[in-house]
């Protein structure tokens, strides 16, 4: 105590009478404060984490139950139900995928006429791309190239439209009607991406190709408003599939584009699309009418092991060149001028042997002839589509085409996939497809050959969907 009173007066007595004043007054506020607090405690019976409940035995049971009832009965529920410990639920295991009904589902095209040709003649006007759309897609390249040129300045960027951008509907992303490639200088892309790889790349084309496109699309999702939706690496020529949002204010929906680098395929196609057109209107029709039918019932989708839009578009002019009913319509690829100059080997011209039908038969009963050509007459096992040689022709006579050979499921039954010579390449075979694909061509095109006779244009058009599947 002496020692404590002794500490008191050491700490006291240098201070002034103020001080002294304002020391005591502090201490005797605090005090008040925590005994203030101590009181208040006991006397609350719900706190933040838990509720207290009277005992119904007790004599103050009537009270308590009054002061219960002010309580909300969540808090209540809460309170009486003991807290359980954290389960872990099973996962479930996998369902298989069930087709559902979708809120805006893709509907077969309706015509206001009646008649066969009349309502090919509608759709044509429906799905062939016209002087806007080709406009759109000047524009959309504009934006592409104007985005690259920041991290590839050599980048010269074009666009092809291959059907109208207003009836992109069934399929529209798969199967895109735009693309935009990118074509650079193969030394430019080397410096520019090689040293970011840190591998050495310059004499590997197609690894050059994907890092390039890679690059260009993440500036074309990150600067240039695009919006990424899936990628296409395993083909010869590598691809993204990209989105140009409405908000461009180009169209009132979104349209979906093929980009890529360096790719001669959209070029090809362009050029034959533009070509027959000049040369015979009805070989540009015919093509626009087998695309739409092979994207409306899901056989144009080359990912899935389908033939690609540029392979049946080879279908239609290899028809056109051997049929014999009224025909030929169009010649051998050496009669073409823009077309040959593209060829690995071209051969010189021969215009003598091919002058333009005279035939009144109209796009309509083309396509019709031509479901029944490729159903019924064409052989696949034994027979090579070559639309540079522009003749029937048996496989072993193509010794330059490589063979594809289908194995079944079941692991024991082969077959020899269809042979489709690409005309700028003759070493290269477009028909490389799956045992499923190859079932479902043969499918469509014997539905298509039954439609033409017994059914409708629309019914023919209903677009595809995977079988519901059964119980």
């Amino acid at each position: 105590m002496v020692l404590l009173m002794a500490a008191v007066i050491c700490v006291v007595v240098p201070l002034d009478i103020s001080q002294l004043i304002f020391a005591v007054a502090g201490a005797l506020g605090f005090s008040a404060i925590q005994i203030m607090q101590s009181k208040a405690r006991p006397a609350s019976t719900v706190t933040s984490k838990k509720v207290s409940w009277p005992n119904p035995k007790s004599a103050d049971h009537a009270k308590d139950a009054t002061f219960a009832k002010k309580i909300p009965s969540s808090q209540r529920a809460n309170a009486t139900r003991k807290p359980s410990p954290p389960q872990s639920h099973p996962r479930l295991p996998s369902q298989p995928d069930v087709r559902k009904p979708s809120s805006m589902p893709i509907v077969a095209p309706t015509f206001l006429a009646t008649d066969w040709d009349s309502q090919t003649t509608e759709l044509l006007g429906q799905i062939a791309p016209t002087a806007d759309d080709e406009d759109i897609v000047q524009r959309l390249s504009k934006r592409v190239e104007d985005s690259l040129k920041a991290i590839i300045p050599e980048a010269e960027v074009v666009g092809f439209a291959s059907g109208s951008l207003g009836r992109n509907k069934a399929f529209g992303v798969a199967v895109p009607e735009v693309d935009i490639v990118a074509n650079v200088n193969p030394a430019a892309l080397v410096r520019r991406l090689g040293p970011k790889s840190g591998a050495n790349i310059a004499n590997d084309e197609h690894k050059l190709r994907k890092m390039a496109i890679r690059a260009c699309t993440d500036r074309l999702v990150a600067a240039g408003g695009f919006k990424f939706r899936r990628s296409a690496f395993r083909g010869e020529e590598p691809k993204v599939t990209l989105l140009a949002p409405a908000s461009f204010g180009l169209t009132a929906d979104a349209i979906p584009i093929d980009f890529s680098v360096n790719a001669a395929v959209p070029l090809y196609n362009a050029a034959l699309l533009t070509e027959c057109g000049q040369m015979e209107p009805r070989a540009r029709d015919l093509i626009l009418l087998v695309k739409r039918w092979a994207k409306d019932r899901g056989v144009c989708h080359a990912a899935k092991g389908h033939l690609s839009p540029y392979t049946w578009g080879l279908l239609v002019l290899f028809y056109l060149q051997v049929t014999d009913d009224e025909g030929p319509y169009l010649p051998k690829l050496s009669n073409f001028k823009m077309a040959s100059g593209l060829m690995k080997n071209p051969v010189g011209n021969d215009s003598t042997s091919w002058t333009p039908s005279s035939s009144k038969v109209t796009a309509g009963d083309l396509f019709k002839k031509f479901m029944h050509f490729y159903s019924t007459e064409f052989n696949w096992r034994t027979e090579a589509v070559s639309v540079r040689a522009g003749k029937r022709q048996k496989l072993e006579t193509m010794v330059k085409l490589p063979l594809h050979v289908i194995v079944h499921e079941d692991g024991k039954t082969s077959e020899v996939a269809p042979s489709i010579e690409d005309p700028f390449d003759e070493a290269k075979n477009l028909g490389n497809m799956t045992s499923a694909s190859l079932v479902r061509l043969r499918e469509e095109l014997q539905r298509a050959n039954d439609l033409c006779t017994t059914g409708s244009l629309a019914e023919l058009l209903e677009p595809w969907a995977p079988p519901a599947p059964q119980d």
